[in-house]
This record gives structure tokens, C-alpha cells and sequence, in this order.
């Protein structure tokens, strides 16, 4: 009896204790009375919580009472205090304003009902639920962009025109919010763009933010699909950004802070600022519509650190982060889409790391308990091991066809895809946006070349990925081998690197990989791809490829012309004055018919550069089936340069190139007259590339009367 006594006292002094310090006083999930329905936005611009009671007795008082919760709070404290209150009833409804221009703003709020007691204090009497449809605050409702082809790269930064040369569909864009943030000397006009939100001015880095819209730009321009990779490095003065138990240096990338109001203001500022600045239905500075929330995160210990937790307390702290992108985002652009990024270890757990299907499943677990929003997966399906570019040889077994493979890669990829649509439905989309394969062996007996193989684990994937119909994309890392990966036995660029250049990636020479990533999903795939079904060991690929089908892979028609060195030329129509320059140029100039473009020589030699011209009102060529012009080009170490010339109808491109000699005018025609999209021209563009060697300081191209003609 005495010790049943002192057990109700200790209890009430645990409840006078909680009301007096703020903690949060919560009713077990079994017990609770109130089921909350819905948590959703009208169109009204306002959140509307319907909720429904088990058994209205169970109570106090009359009314029930709506409150909103930060991500970092677990319940209702004595500070709390109720948005608004309705009669208790079986059916409940409560309805408050969102205010999302200001910073009292409910968008990230999770809502809890509670009842009120005769002492005044409140007590929560539901589970908690976040707003699942933050879209319907979106200014921006265009359609989400469908690509041509799923064929995608990690585009290398000084080869944009290269990867346009590639004719990709889809590329990715690291953006680390650590280095787009300014130290307190450069807030201010000269190094930063200030952006107002929720009545505050934030910072964001000048140079960074226009080297985004350069590379965005041109990518909308040539309609590719982008994806945003959302990082968070290490910075000293920025340490508030990360989670407070992941503030140790030393690790790649960081979980974020979302349990720290200011640290959480200064997050949602920061995705506010990129989703307003590339969600646009102008698409004025380039266009994301695709953001990924993180690296590999189920490697936490390198690609997103937030010290030793268990797999539930991680996944809700990047289910928090989850969650403060995609409402952000989708607040802005209705259709943008929000992934988590994991690694090709299914059911491999190694050091610092929880599996990919452990850390899927119970992030998306975390996400339905409080309010299920739209996630999608950005999956990492290497080769295992990484240093073997024939994956379907399966060397070491990891890649098995059974849910329980140690590993999914582009071998066993129909097992992840079928268990998202089984578990997740098919609104759950996939993109493969990084895999690589390897160009050398390399042994401690010396490195063999596997640029033949590298090609046919290209093809091979791409071919497996444009089958299935879960995955959006297959996006190819890399673009240029890089100095570090090589290192590690893996060279997996389209093109090698400079090995004399004091920069880790820097294009030297074009592999086989380049043309067959090219071509692969043309009407030359059959050609490009001949040697790889020799690699594979099969004579087609309708053998390996479930629902093969030449048609399915020929997204572009490429039709190849002669550009020929004519004596001169007569004009029979003329052709719309609005060209500009393009590529490695860094300035040009303009006057009497004639065009110059100055050579950047910041940029990497092999860059393309040049002229282009898209037309508002497209060009017929079918009358007057010749373009002419005249070139001169100054500053080819080598003395001679070459010049492509393309046109582009749609999914109909016309190529033709010719090496000609420098400091001279040389004048140059090619015939449309056996193009099938010759009578309707959107594009024109005439390239520059050395042949051998570099560009001088003073290289620049002159063109000059480019006309039609017959």
C-alpha cells in the first residue's frame, strides 16, 4: 500500500514537473482518441484538418483544439498555444489560414488535436500529421517535361557544349548549399544576389549563381531534363546548418539542422531561392525539375553525417529534410519531383552504412506515420565489383534476381523496379542518376584497355533502362575521367583526362564510349553497337533486353551531309540576322553581314565554339536547298580547324563536317535537298574544334554572308 502510494505521488510530481519546464506531455499512440483524416490545403489557401473519434467520453470539455509543431518539437508545451478550436464531435473539422509569405507560414508545421483540462492545460489526444499536399500553393503548374530519350550524364562544367554535342536528354547538377552561401563580407551587391523571404533579406553567392543559370540556360535551351543534387559541405561558420550531433569535420557531405528554427529559416530561404529561380514557367535562368535531397544517404557516414544513430533516428532526420525540400519545392512548381539517393548495396550493410532497402523502407515508413507526400527514388546501380565494366558477368555474385541480392545493379535492376511498383505504386519513379563503368583494368601487372567494354556496359544499360518503364532515366557518370577515380581503378569518363593538367578533370581525347553514347538511341545505334553485342557474347539484343525493339531505341534521326569548299555562292534567300555566339567564345561582335567570335581561352580546347541561331519563325529550305557561308579562323596551333555545321528539325538532326585551313576565308556549302526536315528549320549551328594542339591567345572565327541557296 505504501509503496502503491508512493508510486502516485512520484507520478504527479513527474506531471507537475513536465507542466512547469515545457515538456511535452503526449497520450501513448493506443490510447489516443482522435485519428486525424487529412491534413491538406484548399484552394482557399488555407489548411484544412479533418479528424475523426473513437469515443468523444474519453474527452475533457467540450472542445478540441488545433495546434501547430515544429519538426524539432515532440508535443505540446506549456508555451504552445491553440490555432483554433471546434466542438468535439465523431467528425471534426478545423480550418486556419497558412500564411505562407510570412514566417509564421504552417507550410512545415505538423498538427496535433488536443483537449483541454480544467486547469488550463492542454493535452494531445492525436497522433501528429504534416500538410500532404503542399503543391496546391504552387505558383507554377506547367506540365512536367517529358525527354526524348532517357540517355543522361553528369555533365563536366567546361564540356556543356559537348554533352549538347552528345544530344542528352537528361543531366544532373551538384548543388552544394555550403558553397552558394556567402560569408558575412560578401553579403552585399557586389558578391551576392539578395532574395527577400518571409520578410527577410538572404544572400546568395553572384559568381555560383550565374554559373548555374549558364549551365541551365543552355540545357533549356536543348530541352534536357535536369536534376538538382542537394549537398550540404562543411564550412565553419555554417556549422549551425548541420545536425547538431553531425558538427564534426572530416566527412564529404552532412545531415541538415531542420530542429533549429533559424537554421530551418535559412534552409527553406536557400531551396526558395534555387525552386523560385528554376521553377519558372519562363524558365528565364534554366529550369530544375528534378531535386535530389542528398548522396547515397544510407552511407551516411561520408555522404551525409549526423554522428551515430540508429536506423530509425536517421531516417527520420532525412525524413525531415525530406520533407522541408519537397514542400518548399512543390509550393513553388506543382509537378517537380523530390527524390532520396541511394547506393547499389540492397542488402549489404558495410561500416558507417545502413543498407539501401533498410534505409528505403523505413524512410518511407516515417514519412506515412506523419503525412505521406509523392517520393521518388534516385538509385546508384553500380557494377559490383565497381572495377568491372561487364556487369552481367556477375563475377562475384553479388547481383543475384531474388529480392535478397547483396546488390542491385544494372544486372538484376528488374528487381528493384518491380518491388517499388508492388510496394510503392508506379507514381513512385525511378531515375538512375549515377553509374559509371570503367575504360581500363587496371593490376598491379599494368592496365589493360576495356574501352570496348566500358562501351558495351553502356549500351547494354541504357537499353535495360529504356525498357522499363519504372525508370525515367539513365544518367552516366562521368563525362571526363577524373584524377582521383582513377586512382582508385576507375576511369569512367567519355573522354580521358589531361594527365599534365593541374586540374583533376580536364577532357583530352574522346573514347570509344563517346560515339556509342551518342548514337546509341539513334538510328545508328545498330551500327554504333555492333561491337558491343561481340563483348556481350550475343548477336542481338533482343536476347538480353526484354521488349528490344529497334523502334523503341530510335529517338533521334541523324542524317549525314557533305560540307563542301565551293569557289563562291549566290543568294536565293536569306536567313534571319540574329546569330549568336556560342560555346568556348567569350565575346563577339557584329557588322555588315558578318559575325566574329572570340575564343575563350579559359576554356577546355576541345569545347566547342562558335555560332548558333534558333529561329522564332523556322526556315524552309525546300526552295533554296543549300546553305553557304564563309569562314575564317585564326589561332589553331595546328593551322587547320575543324567545322561542323548542324540542323535541327525536331527529333531530325543534319550533320556535316570538313577540316579547313586557318587565316584564310573559306567558303563552305552543304545541300538539305535529301533531308526529310529541311522545309522546317529550328536550329542552325556552326562549330569550331581543333583539329590537334590548342587554341592560341588571340584565336577568333569570322563568319561571314550565310545565306540559303540553290
Amino acid at each position: 500500500m505504501r509503496s502503491t502510494r508512493k508510486c502516485i505521488l512520484s507520478f504527479l510530481m513527474f506531471l507537475f514537473l513536465a507542466f512547469v519546464s515545457g515538456t511535452p506531455l503526449c497520450v501513448s499512440a493506443a490510447t489516443k482518441p482522435v485519428t486525424i483524416t487529412a491534413c491538406k490545403l484548399s484552394s482557399a489557401g488555407k489548411v484544412k484538418v479533418t479528424a475523426t473519434v473513437s469515443n468523444t467520453k474519453k474527452i475533457s470539455g467540450q472542445k478540441c483544439y488545433l495546434f501547430a509543431l515544429t519538426f524539432s518539437e515532440s508535443g505540446i508545451t506549456r508555451k504552445s498555444m491553440p490555432l483554433t478550436s471546434v466542438k468535439k464531435a465523431k467528425k471534426m473539422t478545423f480550418s486556419v489560414k497558412l500564411n505562407n509569405t510570412k514566417e509564421s507560414t504552417l507550410l512545415y508545421s505538423k498538427f496535433v488535436i488536443a483537449s483541454k483540462a480544467k486547469d488550463g492545460t492542454y493535452k494531445a489526444i492525436s497522433s501528429a500529421k504534416y500538410i500532404s499536399n503542399p503543391k496546391k500553393a504552387a505558383k507554377y503548374k506547367y506540365k512536367f517535361p517529358v525527354a526524348t530519350s532517357k540517355k543522361g550524364l553528369q555533365v563536366s562544367s567546361n564540356m556543356l557544349e559537348d554533352a549538347i554535342d552528345l544530344n542528352i536528354q537528361h543531366a544532373s547538377l551538384n548543388i552544394v548549399l555550403s558553397d552558394l552561401l556567402p560569408t558575412a563580407a560578401e553579403r552585399n551587391n557586389t558578391f551576392s544576389i539578395s532574395y527577400q523571404y518571409h520578410g527577410k533579406t538572404y544572400w546568395f553567392r553572384k559568381a555560383l549563381v550565374n554559373s548555374y543559370d549558364a549551365q541551365l540556360t543552355a540545357l533549356q535551351e536543348n530541352n534536357v531534363v535536369v536534376s538538382a543534387i542537394l549537398l550540404l559541405g562543411w564550412r565553419e561558420d555554417l556549422k549551425s546548418l548541420i545536425y547538431p550531433s553531425g558538427r564534426q569535420a572530416g566527412h564529404s557531405f552532412y545531415a541538415w539542422n531542420t530542429s533549429n528554427a533559424a537554421a530551418r529559416e535559412q534552409l527553406q530561404a536557400t531551396l526558395s531561392f534555387l525552386g523560385s529561380r528554376y521553377g519558372t514557367s519562363s524558365a528565364k535562368y534554366g529550369r530544375i525539375v528534378n531535386w535530389i535531397v542528398g548522396n547515397e544517404v544510407n552511407n551516411y557516414n561520408v555522404y551525409n553525417y549526423a554522428g551515430q544513430k540508429t536506423l530509425a533516428q536517421y531516417a527520420k532526420i532525412y525524413a525531415n529534410a525530406f520533407r522541408l525540400t519537397y514542400n518548399t519545392i512543390t509550393s513553388i512548381y506543382a509537378n517537380a519531383r523530390v527524390y532520396i539517393s541511394l547506393d547499389h548495396l540492397w542488402n549489404t550493410r558495410v561500416s558507417g552504412s545502413f543498407t539501401s532497402r533498410e534505409m528505403l523502407e523505413k524512410f518511407a515508413a516515417t514519412l506515412k506515420k506523419q503525412g505521406n507526400i509523392n517520393w521518388n527514388l534516385a538509385f546508384h546501380p553500380y557494377g559490383s565489383p565497381l572495377t568491372e565494366p561487364k556487369f552481367w558477368t556477375n563475377v562475384n555474385s553479388q547481383a543475384i534476381q531474388s529480392l535478397s541480392s547483396p546488390v542491385i545493379s544494372m544486372n538484376n535492376i528488374g528487381i528493384l523496379t518491380s518491388y517499388i511498383r508492388k510496394n510503392y505504386g508506379s507514381n513512385t519513379r525511378i531515375i538512375l542518376s549515377e553509374q559509371g563503368y570503367t575504360s581500363v583494368r587496371h593490376s598491379y601487372a599494368g592496365q589493360t584497355d576495356a574501352q570496348k567494354e566500358q562501351s558495351a556496359a553502356i549500351a547494354y544499360s541504357y537499353y535495360l533502362t529504356e525498357a522499363d518503364d519504372m525508370i525515367d532515366s539513365f544518367i552516366m557518370n562521368r563525362h571526363v575521367d577524373h584524377q582521383a577515380e582513377i586512382g582508385q581503378g576507375l576511369d569512367l569518363g567519355l573522354w580521358t583526362t589531361d594527365p599534365t593538367s593541374s586540374l583533376p578533370e580536364w577532357a583530352d581525347t574522346k573514347k570509344d564510349s563517346w560515339n556509342v553514347f551518342k548514337y546509341m538511341d539513334s538510328n545508328k545505334a545498330s551500327k554504333v553497337t555492333s561491337d558491343s553485342l561481340s563483348v556481350i557474347g550475343v548477336k542481338k539484343w533482343s536476347s538480353v533486353v526484354k521488349g528490344y525493339s529497334k523502334k523503341l531505341y530510335q529517338k533521334t534521326v541523324y542524317t549525314t551531309s557533305t560540307l563542301s569548299q565551293v569557289p563562291g555562292y549566290t543568294k536565293s534567300a536569306s536567313i534571319a540576322a540574329s546569330w549568336k555566339i556560342y560555346g568556348a567564345a567569350s565575346a563577339g561582335s557584329t557588322g555588315n553581314e558578318t559575325y566574329t567570335a572570340i575564343h575563350d581561352n579559359s576554356r577546355n580546347r576541345n569545347s566547342l565554339w562558335g555560332f548558333t541561331q534558333t529561329f522564332s519563325k523556322k526556315v524552309n529550305f525546300n526552295s533554296s536547298p543549300y546553305f553557304y557561308t564563309t569562314l575564317n579562323v585564326h589561332g589553331a596551333v595546328a593551322a587547320q580547324a575543324q567545322v561542323t555545321v548542324r540542323f535541327y528539325n525536331g527529333s531530325k538532326i543534319l550533320e556535316c563536317s570538313r577540316v579547313i585551313p586557318c587565316d584564310a576565308p573559306i567558303n563552305l556549302g552543304v545541300s538539305l535537298k535529301k533531308w526529310a526536315g529541311r522545309k522546317s528549320v529550328q536550329k542552325i549551328q556552326v562549330l569550331i574544334s581543333p583539329v590537334s594542339g590548342k587554341w592560341a591567345d588571340d584565336a577568333y572565327v569570322t563568319m561571314s554572308k550565310p545565306v540559303r541557296g540553290k
